[in-house]
């Protein structure tokens, strides 16, 4: 019986801690807005969009270990019909809490 009631109290404080932890401001998944700018300004100046009609990106984005957030980015160029794809790009942004790139990679994906 005591066995049950140590167990039962060492997962109600793991609960707690495990609640704790996740309302803790500062640590979110999603990259605020000005760092999203940031790394797609970056594919903008390395990325050829001649003849496009539309570009569009798909940013997605974790938290770094350290400060700062991790992003990849599709970028697909898309002509005048808005579905023939001219170009498409793959690129890894790591950005820190001040907007800085500490790492850029970019790469076209072969047609």
């Amino acid at each position: 019986m005591m066995n049950r009631k140590i167990a039962l109290s060492l997962a109600l404080v793991g609960l707690f801690a495990a609640n704790v932890a996740s309302a803790i401001p500062g640590f979110t998944t999603d990259a605020p807005m000005s760092s999203v700018e940031t790394c797609v300004a970056e594919v903008a100046g390395n990325a050829n969009f001649n003849d496009a009609a539309r570009v569009v990106h798909n940013v997605l984005t974790e938290d770094r270990r350290v400060s700062g957030h991790k992003m990849s980015i599709r970028t697909i160029v898309l002509a005048e019909d808005g579905k023939t794809v001219i170009r498409e790009y793959a690129s890894n942004c790591a950005i820190n809490a001040q907007d800085e790139v500490q790492r850029f990679k970019i790469r076209q994906k072969a047609d």
